[in-house]
């Protein structure tokens, strides 16, 4: 579920970080071994098959016009970003980069770059450029214009906005289909193997122009169970997992000899999704009282052993960049029931409540190989029950589970669901631009809208925040959107996991934290040198 990065412009190349470092370890390797959980596609901007770790993976091949650094953003292949009212941007790129099979990037690949991605938005490739007027290129200098101010635009277009190579692309009629041959980016390293079934292995581009790889060689291994990757890391055969490690391994795994665990707040989101689409859940009232007999704190304490922050009704973090208000938490069993009776949903024979002559007994979806959500599930199963809800756990693979709640990674295909345990990677959380996704009506804009909801106060909130010129004005929007979805209820926000990754530092110990992209990044597997 691929997602975008976005921020306000915050740029200075002498700027902070942001990151945290981690256990000190070796800072060099000539292999590694990171353990993900699923295949990842082709890796080309089009066809990763999630935010995380899947965009975290195409950001070592392909580089940005800018990066992510800190609470802001830096320059990368631009040398600098000018501009004065936030609607022309001016970047002039660095000398001397080329693309991985020796050809030069030239200012004409990122105009070609903001067409083709103008053509080619289609399925879960959410580089959304319609927001720039005009692009064009003289010498080495390329000029964006925008239809309107826009604050966020570097973080939430140039830092997501892998550059591509012309002469690569300009063939590909269909972008969800692209091969692997296609993933030449300019990125520190380069793909040398891919096998849907065993994983990838990238190897450190030596004409990286930006900086020096760390790594040699980066072998990726696809491990579906949670169980096995983390008995993998035990005994050296896996040396990073991008899974957050489960709150019951923690503290085992952090006593270990040899291994090291980097910790940082994590934007990713757990949430139970309503099909807004199907009753009964296309009325707002009766989200709103199933979501008030969810008891959220225990969530957080029982499924995460306590690592992990209580969810905002209003869905933003409050350390999100929006910087949104923290709502106080809707649970209130009592009331829940009261609101259910108000319906006209009285009890049955067999104590489910019976609304509008159907039994209100649903199915909820859940990812099989995820601890956290399975034991939250059976949580909330158990909560419901008590306010008169009968609910049906159903397990599935993640293919599966896209398949009814996000077909083909395309809200215009519909879903097939009652509720479904979902989340959001951290970058969603990082723009209102993003956050503007999961709700907007017209599915060009709430591309991410995977529960069809639809409330023409909410797209009038949405067109107001995305168009204010200012950091400020978004922001006052933003907590005007936050009280509309704790109101309307689309979905509830059930928690937000603690950042907890877990590597082997006597092999290798640079993974750095990054708010927003967690250790899987540029800034632990690089020495940049961007001056």
């Amino acid at each position: 579920m691929a997602a975008l990065l976005s921020l306000v412009l915050l740029t200075a190349c002498g700027s902070s970080t942001g990151t945290t470092p981690t256990t000190p370890g070796a800072q060099q390797a000539k292999s590694i071994t990171i353990a993900i959980s699923s295949d990842e596609g082709t890796l080309t901007p089009f066809t990763n098959q999630t935010g995380y770790p899947g965009n975290n993976l195409v950001k070592l091949l392909f580089d940005t016009l800018v990066i992510v650094r800190g609470d802001g953003v830096s320059p990368l292949l631009a040398k600098e970003i000018r501009t004065s009212d936030n609607k022309t941007f001016t970047l002039p790129l660095r000398p001397g980069v080329t693309w991985h099979d020796g050809k030069p990037l030239t200012a004409d690949d990122v105009v070609f770059s903001v067409d083709f991605y103008r053509k080619n938005m289609e399925g879960d490739s959410s580089i959304d450029v319609r927001p720039i007027a005009k692009v064009s290129a003289d010498g080495d200098v390329v000029t964006m214009t925008l239809k309107a101010p826009d604050p966020e635009f570097p973080r939430r277009i140039l830092a997501d906005m892998a550059i591509l190579p012309q002469h690569v692309w300009e063939s590909v009629q269909k972008v969800s289909t692209a091969g692997a041959d296609k993933a030449v980016g300019s990125g520190p390293y380069k793909l040398t193997r891919y096998d849907n079934a065993r994983g990838y292995t990238l190897t450190a581009n030596p004409a990286y122009a930006l900086g020096k790889p760390r790594v040699d060689s980066i072998k990726v291994a696809v491990i579906p169970e949670e169980s096995t990757q983390f008995a993998a890391l035990r005994t050296g055969e896996v040396h990073m997992s991008a899974r957050i490690v489960p709150p019951q391994q923690l503290a085992t795994l952090e006593r270990q000899p040899g291994i090291g665990v980097v910790k940082g707040t994590e934007f990713a989101s757990t949430l139970l999704a309503f099909n807004t689409t199907r009753p009964p859940f296309d009325r707002p009232e009766v989200r709103r009282a199933l979501a008030k007999a969810i008891d959220t704190a225990d969530l957080v304490k029982t499924a995460l052993l306590g690592q992990g922050t209580q969810g905002n009704p209003g869905f933003i973090h409050a350390e999100s960049p929006i910087k949104g208000d923290r709502l106080p938490p809707i649970f209130d069993a009592g009331a829940a029931r009261r609101e259910l009776d108000a319906l006209g949903a009285k009890p049955g024979p067999d104590g489910i409540r019976v609304l509008d002559g159907k039994p209100m007994a649903y199915e909820l979806l859940v990812q099989s190989t995820s601890t956290d959500r399975l034991r939250s599930a059976e949580l909330i199963r158990d909560m419901l029950k008590n306010a008169g809800v009968e609910v049906k756990i159903t397990s599935l693979d993640s293919d599966s589970l896209d398949a009814k709640v996000w077909p083909d990674y395309d809200v215009r295909k519909g879903r097939n669901y009652d509720m479904s345990m979902w989340g959001w990677s951290a970058p969603v959380m990082l723009s209102s631009g993003t956050i503007a996704q999961l709700l907007a009506s017209d599915p060009d804009d709430g591309s991410l809208n995977v529960v069809g909801f639809k409330s023409p106060a909410v797209d009038e909130t949405i067109a107001t925040m995305t168009a204010a010129p200012t950091m400020e004005a978004r922001t006052e929007a933003a907590r005007k959107l936050q009280a509309q979805i704790a109101e309307q209820m689309p979905f509830l926000t059930l928690y937000y996991r603690n950042g907890a990754y877990a590597f082997r530092k006597d092999v290798y110990g640079s993974w750095t934290w990054q708010n927003g992209a967690g250790a899987l990044n540029k800034f632990s597997l690089v020495d940049y040198r961007l001056g």
